[in-house]
């Protein structure tokens, strides 16, 4: 690669390559979209949301592919009554066929793995911590062999 004083990244090609790249082709990498790869073949996803720290029994919510607002108020898709719980305090999103979670400017903050986000991926065995109720994403994607 060159690289110039503006630091815009050239990428060589074939008929620019640097000298280690001429025996063994193009010296690049090209991100293939999900779909592309994997094509036809089907991907059943599966995500789950575990309470584990609020003094009740653990309760686990299954997240679809809709977004899901976390907080106190009724209307919410996981109601928390706990008091440090603002009364909308996240949200988790499927996008790009990933999960994310959203803080919505909530008093006490949206915790993931300990560090306080305003947004982030979710990654299987994340904990999450929302005003001191503790939550476990897990994820499973299974290939559906039908």
């Amino acid at each position: 690669m060159n690289k110039d004083s503006d630091k815009t990244v050239h990428v060589d090609g074939p008929d620019n390559q640097s000298p280690r790249d001429k025996n063994f082709g193009y010296s690049t990498t090209t991100e293939l979209p999900r779909k592309g790869v994997i094509g036809a073949t089907p991907i059943q996803q599966r995500a789950c949301l575990e309470i584990i720290g609020f003094g009740e029994v653990n309760k686990v919510i299954e997240l679809g592919e809709g977004a899901v607002v976390i907080g106190r108020m009724p209307e919410c898709g996981i109601q928390l009554s706990s008091t440090n719980v603002s009364r909308r305090h996240a949200r988790v999103v499927f996008r790009n066929e990933e999960y994310h979670i959203e803080d919505l400017e909530s008093t006490n903050g949206t915790y993931v793995n300990g560090i306080k986000v305003a947004k982030c991926v979710l990654r299987n065995n994340d904990q999450i911590d929302i005003g001191g109720v503790k939550m476990l994403f897990t994820e499973q994607k299974i290939l559906d062999k039908t």
